[in-house]
């Protein structure tokens, strides 16, 4: 039997790029013919299709940005086409509700189900191990030992999550006073925040990414009724905003201490550790003491262990760390990753790369949990880049190994 040329781990909207790249590149018949496999954990479908962005904000990025990945003359083109495409296309310019872009993604995976992928996505495949064959392929294995499917080419698309338990205990809480900004982005625990302001507590958002500014946006909106002067504090590390240019960055006058990096791509600076969008609004609004509800505190602070110690919610929202699928040989030896910050390490080919050496021969990543990092040391995570150059670095290399020719060497950015 021959075997398929890669499964990809996870099908979220990050393991939509690799079929979205082989389309703009017009080798995704090809790749697909060779046998490309999806495998999900999600038990169903409507749970799988719940999961691509169910977030109660809008987008801190352009409609554009979620749409220039599809190829309008491809096989996926069609998704354009369908009702969320054409919106997003008639606001290409704007923010929009992240909802709407999780109902164009699914609509990305329906034609790829329906018109090239047909049979090769399996859901309720929870892939906990990978393991190494002597042949140099590689098993996908479930949580019971289970083998689910075997590849030449691996490619982790499985994400991240927010380690809270980590965070109770840096803070010296109760894990039960901590959640993750994930859970208060979809609404899922607004009433939980709403029942702390009413009993007249305090909401603290642990981190100034754009993940903690849209918690307090999110507050902002749904519960600003019930928020009195400093109801919320931003326990922050660093504060950074992105402009378009090194111009407009001058002009506008840069933060405190902020550092301003320009990306090599774009021009724009602070392109991936910068807020933008209606976070960085609320926070310039903060900043400029238009907006009394919300205060800002240093972390390590006497003032932020005040306000930790007295919070009765706590939103984490420092980062997230990689859902990781353990590595093996044939034999059972577990074949350690590099780690970064919690997340695991790639090259600049998104090539996923071993504890001690290079590279892991034939496995590659993208996505939240898999960021590649840039010149200047922040990690590169954007959909656009999913979509993107990390999904076409990866195509490239499948593409390669099938023609028997040396992979793509990628220096530098």
């Amino acid at each position: 039997m021959t075997l398929p040329h890669c499964q990809i781990v996870g099908y979220g909207a990050a393991a939509l790029g690799v079929p979205l790249a082989a389309d703009r590149a017009g080798l995704l018949p090809r790749l697909a013919a060779a046998g490309l496999c999806l495998l999900d954990g999600a038990p169903d479908r409507e749970r799988l299709l719940r999961a691509r962005f169910p977030y109660a904000i809008h987008s801190n990025s352009r409609a554009g940005d979620f749409i220039e990945g599809v190829s309008p003359t491809g096989e996926l083109g069609r998704a354009l086409r369908m009702p969320a495409g054409r919106e997003l296309s008639l606001a290409r310019e704007q923010a929009v509700p992240l909802r709407l872009v999780g109902r164009f993604l699914n609509d990305v995976s329906d034609v790829l189900e329906q018109d090239v992928l047909t049979d090769a996505v399996r859901l309720g495949a929870r892939v906990a191990e990978l393991r190494r064959n002597d042949d140099g392929t590689w098993t996908s294995l479930d949580g019971d030992g289970a083998e689910l499917t075997t590849s030449s080419r691996v490619v982790l698309a499985t994400g991240g999550w927010e380690d809270t338990a980590r965070t109770a205990g840096d803070l010296g809480v109760p894990p039960e006073r901590v959640v993750a900004s994930a859970d208060l982005l979809t609404g899922a625990v607004l009433d939980r925040a709403s029942a702390v302001l009413r009993a007249g507590g305090r909401i603290v958002v642990v981190g100034a990414s754009h993940s903690g500014f849209a918690t307090v946006e999110l507050l902002l909106e749904r519960l600003g009724h019930r928020l009195t002067a400093g109801a919320i504090t931003v326990v922050h590390r660093t504060l950074a905003l992105s402009y378009d240019s090194m111009k407009r960055a001058r002009a506008e006058g840069p933060l405190t201490g902020q550092t301003l990096t320009v990306c090599p791509d774009t021009g724009k600076v602070n392109r991936f550790s910068g807020l933008r969008g209606r976070s960085r609004q609320v926070c310039e609004r903060v900043i400029g003491g238009t907006e009394p509800r919300v205060r800002l505190c240093a972390a390590g602070s006497p003032e932020a262990r005040r306000a930790t110690a007295d919070a009765g919610l706590l939103v984490h929202a420092s980062g997230y760390r990689t859902s990781d699928v353990r590595l093996r040989t044939a034999s059972g030896e577990p074949l350690p990753v590099r780690t970064r910050r919690g997340t695991t390490a790639v090259d600049d080919g998104c090539r996923v790369l071993a504890r001690h050496g290079g590279p892991v021969p034939g496995v590659y990543a993208l996505g939240l949990g898999y960021p590649r990092i840039g010149d200047d040391g922040v990690g590169r995570v954007g959909i656009n880049l999913f979509h993107g150059a990390d999904a076409d670095r990866i195509v490239m290399a499948l593409t390669s190994a099938l023609s028997n020719e040396r992979a793509p060497s990628w220096q530098g950015r």
